[in-house]
């Protein structure tokens, strides 16, 4: 357990640094931030065994991990500085001749927190931590955005993910069953699969199409003979579970097909599955491809992860995240917003106000978010549906009377019908006597005539919600608060160039999310830092700024 500070490692400690740092006046104000009593129960339940040798501290692992994400450290350097560094051992209440752990004992712990939600569970306890202290509370204001996550993987092409597929295959099953394969390899496979699978060294610089082509249909029929020899031999049958081939089959029904002469080829682009479920590496099946931007060239395109940081930014409380929500990379941001303000409400930290960017906001999540009593600030834009996007009128350009039961368009024509359906819209449908022949038709939509536009908008509280939104949005007093989104910027810059926030450590979504709380955690730990330091003297001014003031040149 993390236990009091030994006097010696606090004399030594403030010796060393009469200053103090950040972790000595986290320990000092707030003291240990986790307990062992913290991972016995709830989500922590079967962590540990009950029988065998007792483990390690599970409260000094967390904080070694926060400490190791703080200074951007390895496994093996985090239990160097455990050993050596006397701020660590202040803040973990550790003997000075205190010596560290092994290194594998982290990656251990760090698999288990991966478990069950139990790295949610931890940043919970550090969240009522803070609660307690008066640092973080609830109807405050939060902001919240997103950034990229690159996955532990190599941004594979095609031919070299069926390929690598299948050597990962051939790796496992050569360990367990080699017979197997005896009747499988020739000359070739030894090149292919012998080292891992790169088109530059299978191909060589400058090869054609149709070599590549080759190739392609050359792993194809390997990866297609693997598959076949499994299922044929029943003494073999048990290898269809493993993780390997249960790998190649799929990737193989995402990216292979028969070619009708008896042998195989990739699938052309257009008859492969959607990028979100679309496995891109062998070594982490959860990485996705997606892209950012406009559709222009300098657009970012990642293979990865996804992150959300939510901090709170009250003007009286120092700035320090409350929430951490990993998506697979090609989840959009508007698929988050329910699930954060869900967890922040879980925590006892719903905020009166969370500002997020246009990405966030939808007519449900507006509505869903007054109902529990949080007002949105996003910008509300019109850039949706086929319409808006070719400049016609946008569903926000129409007056619709919900006690009439009708819709008038900006030429002044009322529509004939209005019919809900099951999604929770309501179509309006306008008549042709107005639609054919009317002068602003070119601005209203597309149709080829006869056909009439047909307006179709969220239910009566939802549309009422969303105008209400869009018509905030234009008031000074809107600019000014909506302004305040901007420092989440910075808390993510904070956290790319310190603990490396775009860079996965390890690899599957629950390792990559245990890796961005402890992040968060090592981020707060910063701040409260900074927080509890004796504010600096003003920096002197030069002897330029002092003449310039005396002669009344700088302003008061």
């Amino acid at each position: 357990m993390v236990g009091g500070i030994p006097q010696a490692t606090a004399e030594l400690a403030w010796r060393v640094h009469p200053k103090g740092t950040d972790e000595m006046r986290v320990r000092d104000a707030l003291g240990p931030l986790f307990a062992d009593e913290d991972f016995m129960a709830g989500a922590f339940a079967g962590m540990y065994s009950e029988r065998g040798q007792p483990g390690l501290s599970p409260a000094l692992l967390a904080m070694v991990t926060v400490l190791q994400f703080l200074h951007r450290l390895s496994d093996r350097d985090a239990v160097a500085a455990m050993a050596d560094r006397i701020s660590w051992k202040y803040l973990l209440g550790l003997d000075i001749g205190a010596a560290g752990c092994d290194a594998s004992v982290l990656c251990e712990f760090r698999a288990r927190l991966a478990e069950s939600g139990r790295a949610d569970a931890l940043f919970d306890v550090m969240i009522a931590r803070l609660r307690e202290a008066g640092l973080v509370r609830a109807r405050g204001r939060a902001r919240t955005d997103s950034t990229h996550v690159l996955g532990a993987v190599r941004v594979l092409n095609r031919i070299e993910l069926v390929g690598e597929s299948v050597r990962c295959a051939l790796e496992e099953i050569a360990a367990l069953s080699p017979g197997l394969l005896a009747g499988l390899l020739d000359a070739g496979w030894a090149e292919r699969y012998g080292r891992r699978v790169e088109l530059a060294r299978l191909l060589g610089r400058g090869s054609s199409k149709s070599s590549a082509d080759k190739l392609a249909r050359q792993i194809a029929g390997d990866g297609a003979a693997l598959l076949g020899a499994i299922d044929a031999d029943p003494v073999a049958r048990w290898m269809q579970m493993l993780p390997t081939v249960v790998l190649v089959r799929e990737i193989w029904q995402q990216q292979v097909q028969a070619d009708g002469k008896g042998g195989w080829r990739l699938k052309d682009a257009d008859q492969l599955a959607p990028s979100a479920a679309r496995i891109h590496s062998p070594h982490d099946p959860e990485v996705r491809y997606s892209t950012k931007g406009r559709g222009q060239d300098d657009d970012l395109e990642w293979v990865g992860a996804k992150v959300h940081l939510t901090e709170s930014c009250d003007e009286d409380l120092p700035r320090l995240i409350t929430d951490v929500h990993t998506t697979p990379a090609t989840d959009p941001d508007v698929t988050a917003t329910g699930p954060i303000q869900a967890k922040l409400t879980a925590r006892d930290l719903p905020p009166a106000e969370h500002l997020m960017d246009a990405g966030y906001p939808s007519a449900e999540n507006m509505t869903n978010a007054a109902d529990a009593g949080i007002a949105l600030i996003a910008p509300i834009t019109a850039r949706n549906g086929r319409n808006a996007k070719t400049g016609l009128f946008t569903p926000y350009d129409f007056e619709v009377d919900w006690q009439a039961g009708c819709a008038r368009c900006p030429a002044g024509a009322t529509s004939r019908s209005m019919r809900p359906d099951k999604r929770g819209l309501v179509t309006f449908a306008f008549s042709r006597r107005d639609c054919v022949p009317c002068d602003q038709r070119g601005t209203c939509t597309r149709a080829a005539l006869p056909m009439v536009r047909r307006l179709t908008v969220p239910e009566q509280p939802v549309h009422q919600a969303v105008l209400a939104a869009r018509a905030d949005q234009d008031s000074e007093q809107w600019k000014t608060l909506y302004n305040k989104r901007a420092g989440i910027e910075g808390t993510i810059s904070q956290a790319v160039r310190g603990p490396d926030l775009r860079h996965a450590r390890y690899r599957g979504l629950a390792k990559t999310h245990t890796q961005n709380v402890f992040t968060a955690i090592a981020i707060n730990i910063a701040r409260l830092g900074a927080h509890y330091d004796k504010p600096t003297p003003p920096r002197r001014p030069t002897s330029v700024s002092t003449l310039c003031h005396n002669l009344g040149l700088t302003p008061v």
